[in-house]
């Protein structure tokens, strides 16, 4: 299974006047998004299925994603995904879906929680992190149906998306 790990793009700073899950991309943010999305395009096919946590940055993020990707499948919402969820939750949706046979999933959410999910994927243990920036994308693909242990296909920056874009 080919699964995409995307972390939401660059958004408005915590503030006592704004609740964490109302933070919006901020103008930058948007416009890294879009500069990233012709590249997005060529490297990934539309996946089965698109997972995104609740907060409002990540569903603008994968908002972004879904039209570069031209992505007409199922998104779903899930706090699994929030960034301080246990990626084990995570891991548990990725197993569902591996389980059904889906051949791609893209999963939009936050650090930390991206980069113990990364982690745990690339390494088979929870507890060794490996952070994304802000619009980055991964990609990784499972060895077997029967296991999300997986190797990186490929890990893209929003910067260095734009430059290649």
């Amino acid at each position: 299974m080919l699964i995409y790990l995307l972390r939401h793009g660059v958004a408005e700073d915590a503030s006592p006047g704004v609740a964490d899950h109302e933070r919006a991309l901020t103008d930058d943010g948007w416009k890294r998004l879009e500069r990233s999305a012709p590249v997005w395009r060529r490297l990934v096919d539309p996946p089965g299925v698109i997972l995104v946590s609740p907060l409002r940055r990540a569903q603008e993020t994968a908002h972004v994603f879904a039209e570069a990707v031209q992505f007409r499948g199922e998104r779903r919402t899930d706090k699994a995904l929030v960034p301080d969820a246990p990626p084990s939750l995570a891991m548990s949706l990725l197993e569902i879906e591996a389980l059904s046979q889906t051949k791609s999933v893209a999963l939009v959410g936050h650090e930390p929680h991206l980069g113990y999910l990364l982690g745990a994927l690339l390494t088979g243990h929870p507890r060794h992190p490996i952070p994304l920036k802000k619009g980055m994308l991964v990609s990784v693909e499972t060895e077997t149906s029967a296991s999300l242990v997986a190797s990186l296909r490929f890990a893209l920056s929003s910067k260095l998306a734009g430059e290649l874009a």
